[in-house]
């Protein structure tokens, strides 16, 4: 009985790790995309000429960094995928057993 509630306590210990690590990689992520998100904002609230800097005819600092901030989502996005299978989802599997 000793080993089973010595192997149950391994494993919830185990289990929390893995809940305060994904917590720790979801959280960056989303702290980088406010702050890409809300420095754009800003950006376009307080330094419109910034912004308004053009690049080449017809394209101005602001229609490139639009984009790039959509773009970062799904690079986000991806790197959180990336993680999860690669790290996440084998613990979780190796917690199973």
């Amino acid at each position: 009985m000793d080993a089973r509630t010595d192997a149950a306590t391994e494993a919830r210990a185990q289990a929390g790790a893995l809940v305060r690590q994904r917590l720790r990689v979801s959280l960056g992520l989303s702290a980088a995309m406010m702050i890409i998100y809300f420095t754009f904002m800003a950006l376009f609230a307080f330094d419109k000429p910034l912004l308004g800097q053009m690049l080449a005819p017809g394209l101005s600092l602001c229609i490139v960094l639009g984009p790039l901030v959509i773009v970062s989502s799904f690079l986000l996005c991806l790197v959180y995928v990336l993680w999860a299978n690669r790290v996440f989802d084998p613990a979780l599997r190796d917690l199973d057993r």
